[in-house]
């Protein structure tokens, strides 16, 4: 029984070890964590990499040279079914870059391992001119591709710039294309070159009045942030008020630009306008005053009995103003609204005029 246990591990060690041999033997470069670890290894052929896992996981990435960069420094290779590219560096040996493209805004980043040849193998060398040679011409009929040569259906390199993913078609205003018809699962990539936000523009400004239902002198503090140097202060009486005039914001739009292939090839331009809801443009510091100290003439010869009365400002609390159009004229009791306010950048309630 004992020789039983025994042998059934050392079996499954020697296959493990024959099977990690005979991988290693089929394999052209090796992965490597921050660690120095071998996390698995890569199989390279004419078509694309064959990425194999310690793990047992294996992962087939086609050759994709849209997604080199200029030069072909690093090389793009994409997988459908992971949705995902990867590029390497075109000497064999370096780190990874990914980018998975089921993300909003996809956008290369550092793989947690780099590549290096096995012992003194080629690497990628077999295979550089292969995979660099010139693109074939396609000609511009649609729907018609010649033999061999895939449709041109993707976008070119993105060089590290975030990705938009997602058909062309109807949104530039090409219409349906006979390409995307025949290989749905086919998306074309863009690239954004060019974003922005503008100004929606101005509101007509409003009046607010802040009023001081406390029973001792209160001061405030308005800042804005279109204007961070700018923080007038007002003094309110106990049951004193103060008017002020404040401008609005209506909001912004975030233009963006894309670049791309139509399904032909051509350079096309689109744009994306999002609309962006206006922030909190004012904050109110509300502080109240307590004497600190009085200075007393003990001699008589001073005509003030009271020399001097220092006084300080206590913290009450801050609130921010409503954005944009929910900014409207009316009032706000500064002292209830300081002290009644969750946490700080509460939005204060306004009593609209009448």
């Amino acid at each position: 029984m004992c020789r039983t246990k025994h042998r059934l591990p050392i079996a499954g060690a020697l296959a493990v070890i024959l099977l990690a041999s005979v991988t290693l033997s089929a394999a052209d470069l090796e992965m490597v964590d921050g660690y120095g670890n071998i996390t698995g290894v890569v199989d390279v052929a004419r078509d694309g990499l064959t990425v194999i896992e310690n793990t047992g996981d294996r992962f087939f990435y086609r050759r994709a040279r849209d997604y080199d960069l200029p030069g072909g420094r690093y090389l793009g290779f994409y997988n459908q079914g992971l949705n995902r590219i990867i590029r390497f560096p075109r000497s064999g040996r370096g780190p990874v870059e990914r980018a998975d493209l089921n993300t909003p805004y996809p956008q290369f980043v550092p793989a947690s391992v780099s590549v290096r040849p096995i012992g003194s193998g080629p690497g990628f060398a077999p295979y550089i001119d292969v995979w660099l040679a010139p693109r074939p011409v396609v000609p511009a009929y649609p729907g018609i591709t010649p033999y061999g040569v895939p449709p041109v259906v993707s976008g070119y390199y993105s060089s590290g710039t975030t990705l938009s993913v997602g058909p062309i078609g109807p949104a530039i205003g090409l219409g349906p294309s006979p390409l995307i018809s025949r290989f749905p699962n086919a998306q074309l990539q863009s690239t954004v070159s060019e974003s922005r936000i503008v100004e929606v523009g101005q509101l007509e400004p409003v009046e607010i009045e802040f009023v001081n239902t406390h029973n001792e002198t209160l001061i405030v503090t308005l800042t804005d942030v279109r204007h961070p140097g700018r923080e007038p202060e007002y003094r309110l009486e106990p049951g004193g008020s103060q008017r002020v005039r404040l401008p609005r914001d209506a909001g912004q739009v975030r233009i963006d630009l894309y670049e791309s292939f139509d399904p032909l090839g051509n350079p096309v331009q689109r744009e994306h306008r999002v609309a962006l809801a206006p922030e909190p443009r004012y904050e109110v510091i509300v502080h109240r005053l307590r004497i600190q100290s009085i200075a007393i003439d003990r001699t008589g010869k001073s005509p003030n009995e009271i020399e001097d009365v220092n006084v300080q400002g206590v913290g009450v609390g801050r609130f921010v103003l409503p954005p944009g159009d929910q900014l409207v004229s009316g009032t706000i009791d500064v002292y209830g609204v300081a002290t009644g306010a969750a946490n700080p950048g509460s939005v204060a309630p306004i009593v609209p005029n009448p």
